[in-house]
């Protein structure tokens, strides 16, 4: 294991805070298990940066203000190729100077590497602690302390509101829908994001999580599992096992994990267009995925994110349709269409070219 006092802090992530113009930065870095928010904070920023500036302090002078301000210039208007690269290139240099700042107060706060973890609350919800960089003027560098709070900061995964929980008709308290704690979920392998494969008491199922973004992907696939599974009808799409439950909330799902040969129909045609997979080693039941997407549609469900990258190959070369979190590849269903019916038709006639179809 690296020595913690060569440890790098490894940057997974950055956000801005602002409305149109960027007015304070956050950076995630891990340290030896830990996660490290990172704040760069404007006075202008009213999640909390006034409080958090010094009095009389010279921001427009500092480094993380000039690094900001020109941030925010590069990032106004309409998108440009260069600026979009010139944006990158100053995020990196800025996170580089933030790391560098902080890496001693990270040895000092987690001195000692924590173990990875196969939990999956402790995954998502690790040991957080949260600093800020200002600028020592005297010196023309930045300097880092900690801080007890940050109101900038959102939460990396979001639970399920109980509005929307009430909107599909979940009541936690009556569902005979297994409520799992994510204290009980061990993760297996990361399938993809969010995505695992996890045991539960010995059971093999797939896990989808909550994730940080505008819209919300879990609540799109918890409504669907929940409408199929009310309407009591049988569909190539994989069955719901369990709700994930932390003490902020619905935070997951949990799936029947579907043993396959190939994770997915692109993959199989992949192989097929390789070589490595002969043509009449696997074969795909297009009227399998057509029935299945036409009895969503009879619940009153839009698949959406329609591509062959979701449809999963099971060990009987079946179709298993899968993710139905909202999502819209480009490529597949043109953005007009999105959401609609004409969309899926669209969707479904290109998996149909995919599959050699003729149409």
């Amino acid at each position: 294991m690296e020595n913690p006092e060569n440890a790098s802090a490894r940057l997974t992530g950055v956000r801005y805070v602002g409305d149109g113009r960027v007015f304070s930065a956050v950076f995630t870095f891990q340290y030896n298990g830990a996660r490290f928010e990172v704040v760069a904070a404007s006075p202008e920023d009213e999640a909390g940066g006034e409080a958090l500036v010094p009095p009389l302090y010279k921001f427009d002078e500092s480094l993380e203000g000039k690094a900001l301000t020109e941030i925010s210039d590069l990032s106004w208007g309409e998108f440009d190729e260069t600026r979009d690269k010139a944006t990158e290139r100053l995020e990196k240099e800025f996170a580089k100077l933030a790391a560098d700042a902080c890496l001693q107060a990270m040895q000092q706060l987690v001195p000692i590497p924590i173990p990875d973890t196969q939990i999956l609350e402790q995954y998502l919800y690790p040991q957080t602690y949260i600093l800020q960089i200002l600028t020592d003027f005297e010196r023309t560098k930045l300097t880092c302390q900690t801080l007890d709070a940050y109101a900038g900061l959102s939460d990396r995964h979001p639970p399920i509101s109980e509005d929307e929980l009430r909107a599909m008709g979940l009541d936690l308290e009556t569902t005979d829908i297994p409520l799992i704690r994510a204290s009980q979920v061990i993760l297996v392998r990361r399938l993809q994001g969010l995505v695992w494969k996890v045991m539960v008491d010995r059971e093999e199922l797939v896990c989808k999580a909550a994730i940080d973004r505008f819209e919300h992907p879990l609540v799109n696939e918890l409504e669907t599992y929940l409408k199929v599974r009310s309407a009591g009808v049988a569909l190539r799409i994989p069955e719901l096992k369990g709700i994930v439950v932390s003490d902020k909330g619905v935070i997951g799902i949990l799936l029947g994990y579907i043993p396959h040969e190939y994770h997915s129909l692109r993959a199989l045609l992949a192989g097929i267009d390789a070589g490595s997979i002969l043509p009449g080693e696997a074969t795909v039941s297009l009227r399998r995925i057509e029935e299945t997407l036409r009895g969503l549609h009879r619940l009153g469900i839009l698949w959406r994110d329609i591509k062959t990258d979701n449809i999963l190959i099971d060990d009987d070369d079946d179709a298993v349709v899968l993710d139905f979190g909202g999502g819209n590849t480009v490529g597949w269903v043109d953005q007009d269409k999105y959401g609609s019916m004409d969309g899926e038709e669209q969707g479904l006639l290109k998996i149909k070219e995919a599959l050699g179809v003729e149409v």
